[in-house]
């Protein structure tokens, strides 16, 4: 039997992934050869999945990966030995690595009812663009339409603020301010894992947006068009899209060890998983503390970032005999976009509010529009430099890169 051999093989493409595959280069410079698999090559921004245009929320990673010379494979993986240090790929393709990095990130967590595989999701750039072509007819052909968003945390929050003026893109105002927005879920209060502190900003803008609340609701069934409660009742609607929250992807299953009950990745301070120790994670499929003692990092963009960094450099510095880092996040922060009420920026794991409408939603655009994205048309020594660990190179050399791009009217 023949195999593709990696010294460093990563697979899965998202933020973790392609920050986890240049930090390795930046540590290993010519020493290693690093490959990349993922579904596609192009970059969800996963994050923006909500907004309108999700055909645009994608970003090309083949010309960033081949100027750091990183092999780049667009395939799914079907199968691990990691006895064996081996995995094969749906083509039949076999590839042997010495570090294995799972970055498989995580899906939709549908509700266990029936009908509920058949309701609209925003979770990936496809089920988006799906969404968004109804949307499309929706606005064209109903005078009074009615959609239903069922799950109130983070991602249902900014979608259903966002609706009225994704119906809009797509008619005139007349159809998108007759749009009736129900927001629906099993809490009896919205964002409960946003904690309370911005819970009141949250739900003045709720109100404002003229958006119903249904909380506290028991569903039985649902579909792309209704939804049946417990008491029996059933509502009909245009579209009903679930934002339920997420689990990670099932790739993560074939690695052995404990996982969390989000099907995470048990790992230790290195990112490790302690049973297979040549096998490092990062991102929605790793479960590990930002610190020493502390709490477990979200299944979220600014925590996948910088796991992935760590995640990478390890790997690299763990087949040059080089001392492995304890992965640390020394800030956490949320944004939450409000639509037409601007944002809410919060501080720390109890979110205390620190800037509210246009200021936070001025933050908001420059983080989900410049911060996430891979910076274009710079040298692989500046993109390579970005991958580094300590949040102040970051921050440094992300100035460097946007000084360059305003010098260059990119």
């Amino acid at each position: 039997m023949t195999y593709a051999r990696d010294d460093i093989l990563i697979v899965g493409g998202g933020f973790a992934g392609f920050w986890a595959a240049l930090a390795a280069r930046r540590i290993a410079g010519p020493r290693l050869a690093i490959t990349l698999i993922s579904r596609t090559s192009v970059l969800q921004i996963r994050p923006r999945l909500y907004e309108a245009y999700p055909e645009s929320l994608g970003v090309d990673l083949g010309p960033h990966l081949a100027a750091t010379d990183i092999g780049l494979i667009a395939g799914d993986v079907t199968s691990l030995d990691s006895a064996a240090h081996a995995i094969e790929l749906a083509t039949g393709e076999r590839r042997k690595y010495e570090r294995l990095i799972v970055t498989t990130g995580s899906q939709l967590r549908r509700p266990p009812v029936p009908g509920a595989g058949d309701a609209f999701s925003i979770d990936s750039q496809s089920d988006a663009m799906a969404f968004d072509l109804h949307l499309r007819e929706i606005a064209r052909a109903v005078t009074r339409p009615s959609i239903a968003v069922v799950g109130a945390g983070f991602a249902g929050i900014e979608l259903a603020l966002e609706l009225r003026d994704r119906v809009a893109v797509h008619n005139d105002f007349g159809v998108a301010e007759r749009l009736q927005i129900h927001l629906l879920d099993r809490s009896p209060v919205v964002g409960p894992e946003l904690g309370p502190s911005p819970r009141p900003i949250i739900e003045r803008a709720l109100a404002a947006a003229g958006i119903v609340l249904h909380l506290g609701v028991s569903i039985t069934s649902l579909g792309r068009d209704r939804i049946t409660v417990k008491d029996g009742s059933t509502f009909c609607f245009d579209a009903v899209v679930l934002t339920t929250g997420m689990s990670a992807a099932p790739f993560a299953s074939l690695i052995p060890g404990a996982h969390d009950d989000l099907g995470r990745i048990c790992v230790d301070r290195a990112l490790r998983a302690p049973t297979v120790p040549h096998v490092f994670v990062a991102g929605d499929a790793a479960a590990a503390t930002i610190s020493a003692g502390g709490p477990l990092a979200l299944q979220s963009c600014q925590h996948a970032l910088q796991m992935g960094r760590f995640a990478g450099e390890n790997a690299a510095r763990d087949l040059l005999d080089m001392p492995l880092l304890s992965y640390e996040q020394q800030r956490y922060v949320t944004c939450l976009d409000l639509g037409r009420s601007g944002a809410v920026w919060t501080e720390g794991w109890d979110r205390a509010v620190a800037k509210t409408g246009a200021e936070a939603k001025a933050l908001k655009h420059w983080i989900n529009r410049v911060v996430i994205y891979p910076p274009p048309n710079i040298s692989s020594g500046l993109l390579t430099a970005l991958s580094s660990t300590d949040p102040a190179i970051q921050r440094d050399v992300r100035d460097r890169c946007q000084s360059i791009l305003a010098h260059t009217g990119d």
